[in-house]
């Protein structure tokens, strides 16, 4: 699809452009006389669009196949051993038609991690799960570590990484940074969040001359990065970190912000200020800088929230389905923010404008299920058996 074949967007057109992407670039195939391989994918894009399970969508469209036949093809393809073809396919389609601004000049990047809470019983070594600070009442999750960038309002994902048991954080951020470095992206800054502020990355960044800003946590009651928030004005100084367990030391450029609540223009709660701490990373920046340019990471991490509304659920024991329902959310908000890039641009003086309610995620994946209802149908009714006990 291109922007000059249309300039209406239909429910067909956005189901066809979704299913078209998966399928040029995932090698998922389904040759049964009641089940094929469209089928698979629309079923995957019904079970991401309602939030659901394979179950649930099944059950609901009428002329769908049946929910244990997708299962059998899905667990027949999705193995562990094929998880790194699968990321390498999926990198491919999540780069696939990105637009050409995004090549005009160096952009900022930030890199993060996002969990998906497990509660089954599989071993670590049959369910590749991965420990994590406890949250949603378990400390196991899975996890995809993914490269992120924003342009004009846009956010887009060009990478993404399966985060294993042993993989380590510095090697989650080499493999991330070189899938930029093949798209020929150039990198003006790294923004990474708390969890990347171990004394292994910053030495990795400094080494390589990437230039980063990365947040830090503040720990400690008296001395550590707690002791550099005193006074009553942000300011720039040296702090030496300490891995005790290790034994590793590094001493690195800290931005102290000293910064408020907004309660003032709330105006619910006394307005407070409160600390946020900084590593530089071959950068040179004021504190207002810093501050300033962190912000924006914020934007970059609603398409996490983003990836929540179209992310499927399921019990499955198949690591490697987890994985694919992660990556297809992010996949397919991609997908959206393309499309809204073709469909909702304004003319305007200048630059032009997007306008962005005009088709907001709730629609896209609403979009997909009216097109996947008026293809299979869907249940409108039910009968009773018996007539009902008064």
């Amino acid at each position: 699809m291109h922007e000059q074949d249309t300039l209406t967007l239909t429910d067909e057109q956005v189901l066809h452009e979704s299913r078209l992407t998966l399928a040029e670039h995932l090698a998922l195939e389904a040759n049964g006389y009641k089940c094929t391989t469209a089928d698979l994918w629309n079923v995957l894009l019904g079970v991401a669009a309602d939030q659901g399970t394979i179950e649930s969508v099944c059950a609901d469209l009428v002329a769908a196949p049946d929910a244990e036949t997708i299962r059998t093809y899905l667990n027949e393809q999705l193995c562990v051993e094929q998880l790194p073809h699968l990321e390498t396919l999926l990198n491919q389609a999540l780069v696939a038609k990105l637009p050409a601004a995004l090549w005009r000049r160096p952009q900022d990047v930030a890199i993060d991690f996002h969990d998906r809470p497990y509660y089954g019983k599989s071993t670590q070594e049959a369910g590749l799960w991965v420990r994590g600070q406890a949250k949603a009442g378990t400390t196991r999750f899975y996890r995809i570590a993914t490269a992120y960038l924003v342009v004009n309002g846009l956010r887009f994902t060009l990478g993404l990484r399966f985060v294993l048991p042993e993989a380590s954080t510095v090697a989650t951020v080499q493999h991330l940074l070189q899938q930029v470095h093949d798209l020929k992206l150039k990198l003006h800054r790294l923004l990474l969040d708390r969890g990347f502020a171990g004394i292994e990355v910053q030495n990795y960044l400094a080494e390589h001359q990437i230039p980063a800003l990365i947040a830090c946590p503040i720990r400690g009651k008296r001395g550590g990065t707690r002791a550099l928030c005193v006074g009553h004005r942000s300011y720039r100084t040296q702090h030496t970190f300490t891995n005790h367990q290790t034994g590793q030391a590094r001493t690195a450029d800290v931005v102290i912000c000293r910064v408020f609540t907004t309660a003032k223009r709330t105006k619910r709660l006394r307005r407070r200020a409160s600390w946020q701490v900084f590593i530089l990373i071959h950068l040179d920046m004021t504190p207002r800088q810093v501050r300033r340019v962190y912000r924006r990471r914020f934007g970059i991490e609603t398409s996490y929230r983003c990836s929540h509304k179209v992310r499927g659920w399921t019990t499955s024991p198949n690591p490697a389905y987890r994985f694919l329902l992660m990556a297809l959310s992010v996949l397919l908000v991609n997908i959206w923010v393309r499309l809204r890039w073709w469909f909702t641009q304004r003319p305007r003086r200048g630059r032009r404008l997007l306008d962005v309610k005009a088709f907001e995620l709730a629609r896209f994946a609403k979009f997909l299920r009216r097109a996947l209802e008026q293809q299979y149908g869907c249940v409108h009714q039910i009968t009773a058996v018996v007539p009902p006990r008064l």
